[in-house]
Formats: structure tokens, C-alpha cells, sequence
């Protein structure tokens, strides 16, 4: 460690201010040069720069950056940065360099420098925390405890040819505030050795399996879909599942996070069954077809009590709601709906109009959109005439029609009252208008006495009780 200092600030002097920034690098990734400065092999008495060159050890020499003739190039003229970083040579360095030992070589430009990198092998936080940890578990520690830093720990690279042994010194665990600290040295029992100072905390853990991938619900929970991990002791709950064997064969109820523990309430053994769902949306009013329906698998346990199960009791109704695609469907969002076919008016109509079959039309309509009142017979409006005016495609009701008018108010009529062996006749004046059947009120011209009578025709209407017969005469 202390000859790295030494080496780094021997470097600096030799080569300020030219040499450059020291730059971390990826292990295994070497420096980028630019293409400038890539040259052809040198001539056996011609000295050439090496725009980029991987060093190990200690010491930049010169043959490291020139090829060609050199008369000594085991000449160390700098030193080698640590490893897994990289130094800057620079033009104005080179230069004087080149000067110093006698080259036949001079910069072309600023951008003539020398990128020196140095490979190494990493070692991590967690490598450094799992030696600590054998070591302290040595020393009483529980072999369930995990530690955790205080403050994180830098990686640490190492020569290509070191050792990546991790040595802990002054170990100690106080099991009282489950805290220790710790001593790492890099390499172990190497001269030039780091030595990273470690305080933290130690806790509990537990191992409990947990999904290797997020599993989606209903998703049958395999063995090879299993890891099982350690986590701290106070995160695991009562209903935490800690046996791998609880969780085969079950299922998540609920969308199911990859690497975190898996709770009794997350997953159910299930029976899967299969059901008919709409393909997609289906629109109120819509009548199903075959087509639209598919099968898709649910838990036993999930489905409502009045699902349908057989497809056969989809085809041909209709959904009195929206159904959404690849939903179970209850009963009772679905009903067989009986279609009705409705007369309406072919054409717009006047009032007196008498309709005949040519006035109208018909039109299929579901029992819902059907109103109240709403005449569904043709019988019942041809011959009938229009009490007001209409418009084509308007359904009709009782109020819309009536008979045509045979009697007018006000005019002379005979009243007829007639049964086995009896037949009365009197003269009278109607009272109101009415069509052939419809019952009227009629004043006798010679009583004044008012009765009820039945349409026969234009001129006759007639009475039916003794009654009123007795008041017509």
C-alpha cells in the first residue's frame, strides 16, 4: 500500500503537469485510442510511439511505449497505475522523454500521447462481508447472522497475478448491541496489502423460499421455480411461509413479486376449472353467437356461485350489461329476450285517416324496447282511423286510433231497441260522434230522454236494456 503511494506521487512529479489524469477503467476493457494515432510497425532503425500499451507490475518502461531501436528498453521511466486504472501520457512528456534517452522521435502534434492501462480482478462488498462473517461466526457469532456496514465498502482491484484472498484481522462481535467491527486485509499476507477498516451491525436472518420470476395469478407454483434466500428476522411475519414443500403445487391468488417473501394469504391450492367467457366486450342488447365465446381456465374457489358453466346457456341471449372479455358471466347478466314484431305507420298520417294494410309497416323490437300500451296487432289498427296526425316509423297506442266516425254529433239517428218479440223504434239526435261499435249518448227527440246506444251505422243505433229502452220511448 504504501509503495502504491509512494509510486503514485513519484509519477506525478516526474511527469507534471503532462502525464495526464489516472482514470478507473472496466477490468478487461482497454483504453480507447483515437485512430490518429494508430501507426505501422516500426523499422529496425526507426523508432515509433505505442499509442496504447497494458502494463503489469510496478514500472512503465521504455519499451513499453517506443518500438524500434532502443538502446535500453528495460529503462523504468515511470510508474505502472494501479490496477484496473489507466495514466495519460503526454506529447509534451513524451517529448522529454525522447529527448532524455537520445530518440530519434518527436510529438507530431498534441494528440501524439500514450494511454497506459493496467487489468485487475475486482473484490466486492459482499466478498469482503462473507470472510468477515466466517470469521466472526468463529468467534461465537450465530451462524443465522448477516452483517451490514456502516458505511459502504469501495471495490478494491487487484493485479491480474495477486492473490483475491481476503484476510480479517481484530475481529469482534458484541452480542449484547449485536454490533462488530473488523479489519479486511487485501490480498492476505501480501507486503502491499490494503487494509479496509469495517464497522456495522449484525442481525438475524431467516431463510424462506421466494419466487425466482414474478408469477402471475393462478400460475401453478413448481419446484424449479423456487430459490430460497435469507432474510432479516424481523421482516419475516407470522404467516410468512418458511418451507419450500407450502409453496408446490399452490397457486398466487394475486400478482406474486419475484425475490420477496411469500405469505400464506398469497398463494391457495386451487382446482381449475373451465368456463365460457366473451372473446371480447360484449354490448348490451347484443345477442351471442357461438363465435363470441371462448373457455377459459379460474379457480373453483374464485368463481361466483351462479356462473355459467356450459357455453350452451350463452348462445342466443342477450347481456343486460356490458360484458367485458374473458370475465366469468352470472346468470343474471344475461336473459333470453323474445322478439316482438310491431306495426308502425308506413307514412306520415292525418287525422281521419282510416289505415288499410298498405298504411303500415313492421319493425322487430326486444320485450324491452317494446312500451306500454304499444299496439302489437294489425288487426287492431286496419280499418281503424287516425285521432291525430302521425309520422312514418311512430308505434301506436289505443289513444292514437279509433273506429271512423259513422254518426256525427247533432245528427238524426234511429234508435233501435229490439229482443225476441218486441222491437221498439224512436227517432233521436246524437249527442257525440262515434264509429260503428263504439256506444254513444242519444237524446230522444219526442222524451228528451238521454240514453246509451251502439253504433250500427250512419243512421241507426241501438239500445240493449229495458231500461234505457223504457227512458227511449
Amino acid at each position: 500500500m504504501k509503495f502504491q503511494g509512494i509510486a503514485a506521487a513519484v509519477l506525478f512529479a516526474f511527469a507534471a503537469p503532462a502525464l495526464g489524469e489516472t482514470v478507473k477503467v472496466p477490468l478487461g476493457a482497454p483504453p480507447v485510442i483515437p485512430v490518429s494515432n494508430v501507426v505501422a510497425p516500426a523499422t529496425e532503425d526507426e523508432v515509433r510511439l505505442n499509442p496504447s500499451i497494458t502494463v503489469t507490475g510496478d514500472a512503465i518502461r521504455l519499451g513499453d511505449i517506443f518500438t524500434g531501436f532502443l538502446a535500453r528498453p528495460e529503462k523504468v521511466v515511470a510508474p505502472a497505475p494501479r490496477p484496473g486504472q489507466r495514466v495519460v501520457l503526454s506529447a509534451e512528456w513524451l517529448d522529454k522523454l525522447a529527448r532524455t534517452y537520445g530518440l530519434s522521435w518527436h510529438p507530431a502534434s498534441a494528440y501524439d500521447r500514450v494511454i497506459a492501462y493496467q487489468p485487475g480482478q475486482t473484490i466486492v462488498q459482499a466478498d469482503i462481508l462473507a470472510a468477515v462473517r466466517t470469521s466472526l461466526t468463529a468467534k461465537g457469532m450465530p451462524a443465522n447472522f448477516d452483517l451490514q456496514v456502516t458505511q459502504a465498502v469501495e471495490t478494491i482491484t487487484v493485479a491480474l497475478g495477486a492473490s483475491t484472498e481476503i484476510g480479517v484481522r481484530e475481529a469482534f462481535y458484541d452480542p449484547a448491541a449485536k454490533a462488530f467491527t473488523a479489519v479486511a486485509e487485501i490480498p492476505a499476507n501480501d507486503p502491499k496489502a490494503m487494509f479496509v477498516p469495517l464497522r456495522g451491525v449484525a442481525y438475524a436472518t431467516v431463510a424462506v423460499p421466494v419466487l425466482k420470476e414474478n408469477a402471475a395469478r393462478n400460475k401453478t407454483i413448481t419446484a424449479d421455480m423456487i430459490d430460497v434466500v435469507s432474510v432479516r428476522a424481523e421482516l419475516v411475519k407470522p404467516t410468512t411461509i418458511t418451507e419450500p414443500t407450502l409453496l408446490i403445487g399452490k397457486s398466487p391468488k394475486f400478482f406474486v413479486k419475484a425475490g420477496l417473501p411469500v405469505l400464506e394469504s398469497d398463494v391457495a391450492l386451487i382446482r381449475l376449472v373451465e368456463v365460457p367467457v366473451m372473446g371480447v366486450d360484449a354490448s348490451r342488447d347484443a345477442k351471442i353467437t357461438a363465435n363470441q365465446i371462448v373457455m377459459a381456465s379460474f379457480n373453483a374457489a374464485d368463481l361466483p356461485s351462479d356462473a355459467i358453466l356450459d357455453s350452451t346457456q350463452l348462445v342466443g341471449k342477450t347481456p343486460r350489461r356490458l360484458l367485458p372479455a374473458g370475465a366469468p358471466v352470472r346468470r343474471g347478466d344475461v336473459a333470453l329476450v323474445r322478439q316482438v314484431h310491431v306495426p308502425v305507420a308506413a307514412r306520415d298520417l292525418n287525422r281521419g285517416d282510416v289505415l288499410t294494410a298498405a298504411d303500415l309497416n313492421t319493425i322487430t323490437l326486444t320485450d324491452a324496447e317494446v312500451g306500454a300500451n304499444v299496439i302489437t296487432d294489425v288487426s287492431d289498427i286496419v280499418g281503424r282511423a287516425a285521432k291525430h296526425a302521425m309520422r312514418t316509423g311512430q308505434m301506436m297506442h289505443p289513444f292514437d286510433i279509433a273506429r271512423p266516425v259513422a254518426v256525427e254529433r247533432g245528427k238524426m239517428v234511429t234508435i233501435l231497441y229490439a229482443v225476441p218479440l218486441i222491437s221498439l223504434t224512436a227517432q233521436g239526435i246524437a249527442q257525440e260522434q262515434g264509429g260503428v261499435g263504439d256506444v254513444v249518448r242519444v237524446t230522444n227527440s219526442k222524451s228528451n230522454a238521454t240514453v246509451l246506444a251502439e253504433v250500427i251505422d250512419a243512421r241507426t243505433v241501438r239500445i240493449t236494456t229495458p231500461k234505457q229502452a223504457a227512458g227511449a220511448n
